[in-house]
């Protein structure tokens, strides 16, 4: 029985190969390349002893999985050493699966999150959307937005960003699933210009997308602050 620690992203959102600089970064692991059309990127760690070091460090900042890392931790220290039949871990295997949606949340509650952490999260689950829609009208309609998503096990950390960057929880258009939304339009142009510098700070991933958002932020703002027939240069 061991655990192994796997983290992907898809290539279209790892455009950088970010990924790919895991390895030396943190001495640990290896990379490869999966997916029928090898669109994604995995960073992979078995090593019982990069395990002990990184896992640690790692559940301290988590707010979904901490518990369930941490009990699969546990679990394989507990076991260690011990000759298991094929009955035994299929049990271990049952008991993981139930400890994933019995034991969603933190070691310890979280209330400020870093920004480091934020921008972490987003790369991995959030979206940041900046597109133009031409209205029926024929006018030209931005959506901003900030969003993320989680099953409703998890939804506690769909909260935390709600407490902590705004914007609402609602349900998804698929069952069991939540959406927190964070609109970030011509009339929270000064929040996004204030806010957004602190994630795309800390983005690996997902910073060019942050960076367009800002810059249409910072138009918008001067946009509402231009005089009535003065133009924007």
């Amino acid at each position: 029985m061991g655990v192994t620690l796997r983290l992907a992203s898809s290539a279209a959102v790892d455009r950088h190969g970010f990924v790919f600089t895991l390895p030396e970064l943190t001495g640990m692991g290896s990379v490869y390349k999966s997916g029928p059309k090898q669109q994604f990127h995995t960073w992979l760690i078995s090593k019982r002893s990069d395990l002990e070091m990184l896992l640690p460090r790692l559940v301290k900042h988590m707010v979904i999985k901490a518990k369930h890392w941490q009990w699969q931790f546990d679990t394989l220290r507990e076991k260690r050493g011990q000759l298991l039949t094929p009955a035994q871990c299929d049990e271990i295997r049952q008991a993981s699966k139930i400890s994933r949606t019995t034991q969603s949340g933190p070691l310890k509650p979280k209330n400020h999150p870093t920004w480091a952490w934020l921008a972490g999260y987003l790369d991995g689950d959030g979206t940041y959307l900046l597109k133009c829609y031409t209205t029926h009208a024929g006018y030209n309609q931005w959506h901003v937005s900030m969003s993320a998503v989680a099953h409703a096990n998890d939804a506690a950390v769909l909260h935390f960003l709600q407490r902590t960057l705004g914007g609402v929880v609602r349900n998804h258009s698929n069952p069991g699933v939540l959406v927190w939304r964070r609109n970030m339009g011509r009339e929270q142009s000064n929040y996004a210009v204030r806010t957004l510098p602190y994630l795309a700070k800390h983005s690996r991933l997902k910073k060019h997308k942050i960076e367009q958002m800002i810059h249409h932020s910072r138009q918008q703002r001067l946009s509402a602050s231009t005089p009535a027939g003065e133009t924007i240069v």
